[in-house]
């Protein structure tokens, strides 16, 4: 793998938000992007996403499975006993869409329990349910990613750390269940981004990029030293896929000049 280096992706959930979805791809191919993520992709037709992403030669990289009523507080339904069957249902969407999109990777969100219920039996209905999940993606030869998410960014959010994380990856049978590892939430849960993604690079089956605290580029002032990251990534795995999910409305051409200065490509 000398000499190759990682590709970016763009995050049209994140970027790009002056414009309507479907008018996204045209932005983000104007950028110099080649590949997309498009987290929740279920406001348009996937043949509508699929056509908007031919007509400007982009690839899909990686969608969520439905998170549920996100404008009602849900955040991913996998952890919820009191949606296990809307949760199991909804992996059908997910499957249509990946397929039909050419997109091999669906993030399975945990959620945030409320109910008594089902704060009581998160654990158990998770484990199930993220292990039927990994199982069933398989049968379409689509990867299960599953990420931790930081207390501060989602409160309740159920997997919020990385022992819990690779539980569940140890013990899944499919050897389907892959880590989305997302700096921006790493950095707030542990720090150690470098030790980690060395420690778990065989586990890991996406990247996910933003400075911290104010999700912004990578290039922006924070707490983290992308150009040290990315050289640690380059290093490790260079065939990683580093979706960029910041926070940038407007997004000039210009705005992406991290991603070759850092030495990353499109």
């Amino acid at each position: 793998m000398s000499g190759s280096t990682n590709r970016v992706a763009a995050n049209l959930n994140m970027l790009f938000t002056n414009l309507p979805l479907i008018q996204r791809y045209g932005a983000a191919a104007s950028a110099g992007f080649k590949l997309v993520e498009v987290s929740v992709p279920y406001s348009e037709p996937a043949k509508k996403l699929r056509e908007a992403a031919d007509e400007f030669n982009l690839k899909h990289t990686l969608i969520n499975a439905p998170p549920g009523n996100w404008s009602d507080g849900f955040r991913g339904l996998a952890s919820l006993k009191s949606q296990k069957d809307e949760f199991r249902n909804s992996l059908d969407t997910a499957i249509e869409y990946a397929k039909t999109l050419g997109c091999n990777r669906v993030h399975v969100m945990a959620g945030i329990p409320k109910t008594d219920d089902d704060v009581a039996n998160a654990s158990k209905t998770y484990s199930e349910n993220v292990h039927f999940a990994a199982e069933k993606l398989k049968e379409h030869d689509l990867i299960c990613l599953i990420e931790p998410i930081n207390k501060y960014t989602i409160p309740g959010y159920y997997l919020n750390n990385y022992d819990e994380a690779m539980n569940l990856i140890y013990s899944d049978k499919s050897k389907n269940l892959k880590l989305q590892y997302d700096t921006f939430h790493a950095q707030q849960i542990n720090g150690q981004i470098a030790a980690t993604l060395r420690k778990l690079k065989e586990h890991i089956g996406y990247i996910q990029v933003a400075q911290v605290p104010k999700r912004g580029a990578c290039d922006t002032r924070g707490e983290i030293d992308y150009n040290f990251i990315f050289e640690e990534i380059k290093s490790i795995d260079s065939s990683w896929i580093i979706g960029a999910e910041y926070l940038d409305e407007n997004s000039s051409k210009e705005s992406f000049n991290w991603v070759e200065n850092m030495s990353l490509s499109f």
